[in-house]
């Protein structure tokens, strides 16, 4: 009997602990959390295969060092956990700027990105 197939993977973005959190509102949820709350998180037998990173502060510094990376992906592991992708922060509130808006958006949006 051949194995079934096991895609596609599930993976919980992390942006949910900073979007819309800060002084105005609830304050950010830490990524040690949102890594846990994932690891434990389970529907019907279906739990999480991995995370996706916004990779923006208070979770990550997008000038993270390979260390850091190796931290990172280290930290997801050991949850049973896999790094699917990595965000850039090119929203305007996070540091970022509008691909489509003024030509000081678009810079920032590409000095984002190439971080």
């Amino acid at each position: 009997m051949a194995a079934g197939n096991n895609y596609p993977k599930l993976h919980n973005a992390m942006w949910p602990g900073l979007v819309g959190k800060g002084p105005d509102s609830e304050p950010p949820i830490d990524l040690d959390t949102m890594i846990a709350l994932t690891a434990k998180a389970e529907v019907n037998g279906v739990k999480f295969d991995g995370i996706d990173i916004f990779h923006a502060a208070p979770h990550t510094n997008i000038d993270f060092t390979d260390d850091e990376a190796k931290q990172l992906a280290e930290k997801a592991a050991s949850n049973g956990l896999a790094i699917g992708s990595i965000v850039a922060p090119v929203w305007p509130p996070v540091g970022g700027g509008s691909a489509l808006g003024t030509p000081k958006d678009r810079t920032k949006f590409v000095t984002t990105m190439r971080q």
